[in-house]
Formats: C-alpha cells, structure tokens, sequence
C-alpha cells in the first residue's frame, strides 16, 4: 500500500482559515449557557429540562469527532471543512426559528455535530500541515477561539439576553468561511493510511484514564460556561443581560490562560502542568459558592483550566501515539457535558442556584484525582518500559 501523500496548502491562507474557523468554534461553543434563561422561558421549561439542549449539543459533538474520524480516509479537509460548515449554518439558523422545544433540541443536536466535525478537522489539519513548529502554531491560532468564547456572551449581553444574534452572526460567519475552505485543496491520499492499532494490555487502563480525564474537564469547563448566567443571575440579582456580560471575564482569562500556558508548557511536564491547573481551579471554584466573590473566582477559574486540555492532548499523544487513541478521546470529552449538565440542572432544582458551584466544584475534583491517577500510571508505565529496555 503506497504511503500517503499530499499537495502543499499555502500556509498563510490555511492560518488565515484556521483563525476563522477558531473564532467560529469559540463563538458556538459558550452560546446556550447564556441563551439557557430566554430558551427556559420561551418553553416553559425546568433548569433539569433546559440541560438537555446541552447534553443534545455535547452529544452531537461526540458524534461529530467520529464522524470526521470516519471520514479522514476518505474525505479531504477541505470536503469535511465545507460539510462542517454546511451543518453549523443549519443548526443555528433552526435553533434561532425553532417552534417547539423539540425542534431546538434537534437543532442543537445538529449544531453540535458540526462542531464537532469541525473541531477535529481543523486540529488535526493544522497540527500536521506545519511540521515541527506544528503544535506552536495550533496553540497561537487556537487564541481565536478564545476571542470568539469572549465575544458570545458579550453579544447576548448586548442584545438584552437574547441569543438570535450570536447564532445568527456564527451562521454568517459559517457562509463566508465556506468559499475559503474550497480554495485550500490538499490531493487527495494515493492510497489510504492503516488504521491506529487499538490499545492492548497495559495501555487499555491509561486510555481509560485519559477518556475519564477529559470527560470531567470538559463537563468542568463546559459546566462553567453554560450555568455561569444561571448562577449569577440568581445568586446577585442580576439581568439575565448583565449576567452574561460578566461570564465573559471567564472566557478572557481563559484566553489569557491559554497563551501564558505556552510559556509554562516549556518548564513543566504535562502531568505536573495539568495537576497543578486543576487543583488551582479547584480552589477557585470552592470561592464561587461565596455570592460577592462568584463572579472573581469564576475568572480566576477560566485562567485555570485553560492548559489543561491542549497539555492534556499533548500527555496523551506522548504516551498513547496514535490516531486512534487520540479520536476516541477527543470524542469522548464532549460527554462530559452530556453526563454532567442533566445533575447540574437537577441539583439546581432540587436546592436552588447554590447547587450550581457546589456541583461544578464536584466534578472538578473528581477531574483532579482522575489528573492525579493517571500521573501515577504513567509514571510506573515509563519505569516499566526503561526496565524493558
């Protein structure tokens, strides 16, 4: 079987690219938190009824990074790119026209699937299309994200709480996109690549600590992106308006975060860079259950976690290389939301809005002692493989 082989994209335009579609994804992927109070209201529906159009959302994620999984041997990025693209445009125009909560929670389903489709594609496609200074460049071009994280709930702020215009923006965004991603065609593989072996023996238990890992930083940071308005706007008597403006301090220092974790990322280990993000994290959300202090200890939450998930990718791929492993993770993190919002909002009902931090500080530390584990298994892994040698 001949060896894949693939046409030069021109750099600039391809980062051009990745910039928007960073900025796109950033601006999706904290929308429905916000939108959470006006979709309640317009549906009539409960905190725990209202969680399901997030779990639909990660849901469809998670079908999405498979999705572009399956496709990858046979579809070119662009091809994915275009279909995500296509997908994303329709979720937002039929969640913003949705009639019924049915329909939405369809549309958020779809939304989702796009996303994730997109996520990967765009990851992936960059990570290898650099050589070495590949991963430098996904981390600088991935700060679009955070600008568009920033800019969502600052735009439901802006429109008095109403959601129409974030989604409405991310689907014209989406259509200006597509005929850029058209013009970067990379040739088709000659022949398509193996498949990843599948983990066998010692490394099916370190795989199951990293699905376990993302799956609760991602329900962590998820969970703080969509009930953050909810909470605020409870505890502090805030407009749902005024509530989502705050929540874009977190996103902020999460992209900050982000960019300062490049720095720190060449000092620390990933296992030690993960371990000490989250148990700082922790702290911070043990400060947002204080009403006067909730708004602070989210931000300093968001610079927090921010290393952990691109630090995350780097241990995982540095002790499970592979395609394989490295899909079946990054699909897997999208159910932590899927598993984590339905006990957020249920909790919310059953006990009122201190449950929201209460349970977000749960699933943190639950995420950190998963961190803590699996330092300890890949440790004696290493050991093991230098006696091999």
């Amino acid at each position: 079987m001949s060896s894949p082989t693939f046409a030069r994209t021109p750099p600039r335009r391809l980062a051009a690219v990745g910039v928007g579609v960073f900025l796109l994804l950033g601006l999706i992927y904290p929308v429905l938190g916000p939108a959470l109070p006006t979709l309640s209201e317009r549906f009539g529906l409960s905190a725990g009824s209202a969680s399901l159009l997030l779990s639909f959302n990660s849901a469809g994620a998670f079908a999405g990074v498979l999705l572009a999984g399956a496709l990858s041997r046979r579809w070119i990025p662009p091809n994915r790119g275009a279909l995500a693209l296509g997908v994303i445009m329709a979720g937002c125009v039929g969640l913003t026209l949705a009639p019924s909560f049915g329909v939405a929670l369809a549309a958020s389903l779809l939304l989702g699937l796009g996303f994730g489709v997109m996520d990967l594609t765009i990851n992936v496609w960059l990570s290898t299309s650099y050589g070495p200074r590949g991963a430098s460049v996904l981390n600088l071009l991935s700060a679009g994200f955070g600008v568009g994280a920033v800019l969502a709930p600052l735009l439901v702020g802006f429109a008095g709480g109403d959601f129409y215009l974030p989604l409405l923006s991310c689907a014209v965004l989406a259509a200006l996109l597509l005929p850029l991603v058209f013009t970067l065609r990379r040739a088709a593989a000659l022949g398509a690549a193996p498949a990843s072996p599948a983990p066998t023996g010692r490394a099916r238990p370190l795989l199951l600590g990293f699905v376990l890992l993302f799956v609760t930083y991602v329900g962590v940071e998820g969970g703080v992106g969509a009930w953050e308005v909810t909470h605020l706007r409870d505890a502090l008597g805030l407009s749902t308006a005024g509530a989502a403006q705050l929540t874009a301090l977190f996103w902020v220092s999460f992209t900050v975060g982000r960019l300062v974790s490049a720095a720190l990322a060449l000092r620390l280990e990933p296992p030690r860079l993960v371990t000490l993000a989250l148990t700082l994290a922790v702290l911070s959300l043990a400060l947002a259950s204080v009403p006067s202090l909730a708004a602070a200890a989210y931000t300093l939450a968001g610079f927090f976690l921010a290393p952990v998930f691109t630090t995350g990718l780097v241990w995982l791929i540095r002790t499970l290389p592979g395609s394989g492993a490295t899909t079946l993770v990054f699909a897997s993190a999208f159910l932590g939301p899927v598993l984590f919002s339905p006990v957020i909002g249920a909790s919310k009902d059953a006990y009122g809005w201190r449950a929201i931090p209460l349970s977000l500080l749960g699933i943190a530390l639950l995420c950190l002692a998963v961190a803590l584990g699996l330092w300890r298994a890949t440790g004696r892994e290493q050991r093991l493989e230098q006696v091999g040698e």
